[in-house]
């Protein structure tokens, strides 16, 4: 009796509770008044600009920082943001130089949220061979050329540099010189492409980009080759008794090397010490290098043949100056031929006064014999001849002459 009365009071009390949910609501709003005083403050993670100034060094900072999507919030900014942040995007992005080198493409929107903008920076930043934080910054032509130097030296693919001085030096000058200078060390000078970003500026980013026929590996290995040639050249002459006998064995060791051609090449001197394949220029270089190895005096000449340029060597033998042409003398399969001004007139064009003179050595005369001298000696007569074991009998004295007393 007791368990079925406890089971009614529970069914009773189900239903009790299910009745319940319909007499709560299943949502509600709550209401609060506004206030006016309240200001949304900017989040801490983003940077906040006041004027102009501060906003282009915003932008400058994401771009060094490498950030694509920005954002930065405008605090009591004075002047007007949403004209001012066009102009601003197009200044950096167009005449800054980090901005100028570093972005590809770049977009703004700006909004404003009650008391402050949002301005949020979209960047497409550009494929650079040098990251910001490793690009050299110099004051100076001289710091420039240095650096240059030293790429040249190291057959660096490009370098960077962040200049700072006025006027824009020839690079191509620069590494043309720098090549010429050291034709031993250097294997092959490279194409150069130079772009300034900007254009024109006094701060400006300079990438330098080298392109170089072979990989650096291959071009010290061929910078070897060449010192080992020099090397050998040396000891070919070094017992060699006079100027003009030396330039003619360095010669004889050219001409027995390779069967030579005249044509072009990008490593000049590797190419005509070491594959026999030369122009003017690349063996006026070579026997350039050569002389300097075996201690002769020597110098490249440029100029003309006939209406072409043409490169040859001017050579101080024994005292002496001469003309040399070392190409022309290989292909032509004979031997050094020594040249001098009057043999060069009419079909080499230089530049007299700033080379020796070469004159045709005057050929030496024959000694003039003096009759007196190359006269046969007188023959003695054999009657009055002295036997060479008797003295000669000595000159009688004169006796004085008679006196008329004495007679």
């Amino acid at each position: 009796m007791k368990r079925w009365m406890m089971t009614a009071a529970l069914a009773l009390l189900l239903a009790a509770l299910c009745g319940c949910s319909r007499l709560v609501p299943s949502s509600y709003t709550l209401v609060t008044p506004h206030n006016t005083g309240t200001k949304a403050e900017p989040q801490s993670d983003v940077l906040t600009v006041r004027d102009y100034k501060s906003l282009k060094n915003a932008l400058r900072t994401l771009v060094q920082n490498g950030v694509e999507h920005g954002v930065i919030h405008t605090s009591q900014y004075s002047g007007d943001v949403e004209e001012d942040l066009p102009a601003a995007v197009y200044e950096f992005s167009r005449e800054d130089p980090i901005g100028a080198y570093a972005i590809d493409y770049i977009t703004h929107d700006c909004t404003l949220i009650v008391a402050y903008y949002e301005i949020r920076i979209d960047i497409t930043f550009r494929d650079v061979r040098t990251p910001l934080d490793e690009i050299e910054y110099v004051g100076s032509e001289s710091e420039a050329k240095r650096l240059l130097c030293q790429a040249l030296e190291n057959y660096d693919d490009h370098l960077t540099l962040y200049a700072t001085y006025p006027g824009q030096p020839d690079y191509a000058a620069l590494v043309q010189d720098y090549c010429g200078a050291h034709l031993k060390e250097q294997s092959a000078q490279p194409e150069l492409t130079v772009t300034s970003y900007p254009a024109d500026a006094r701060n400006r980013i300079v990438e330098l980009v080298f392109d170089y026929p072979a990989s650096r590996l291959e071009l010290r290995s061929m910078q070897q080759d060449v010192s080992e040639s020099l090397r050998a050249a040396e000891i070919y002459v070094r017992y060699c008794t006079s100027e003009t006998e030396k330039a003619s064995l360095l010669f004889t060791y050219l001409a027995e090397r390779f069967p030579y051609q005249e044509g072009t090449s990008r490593t000049p001197v590797y190419s005509a010490l070491c594959q026999g394949i030369a122009d003017s220029k690349s063996m006026a270089q070579s026997w350039q290098l050569l002389c300097d190895e075996a201690g002769l005096t020597c110098q490249t000449v440029s100029g003309m043949r006939g209406s072409e340029s043409y490169y040859w060597n001017i050579m101080q033998l024994d005292g002496g100056y001469c003309h040399v042409d070392i190409l022309r003398d290989l292909l032509g399969g004979g031997t050094l031929r020594l040249r001098y001004d009057e043999d060069m007139t009419g079909e080499y064009y230089w530049d007299q006064p700033q080379t020796p003179a070469c004159p045709a050595p005057v050929p030496e005369e024959p000694p003039v014999e003096d009759p007196e001298e190359s006269a046969p000696p007188a023959e003695e007569d054999p009657g009055t001849a002295v036997p060479p074991d008797e003295e000669p009998a000595p000159p009688e004295e004169p006796q004085p002459p008679i006196s008329d007393e004495q007679t």
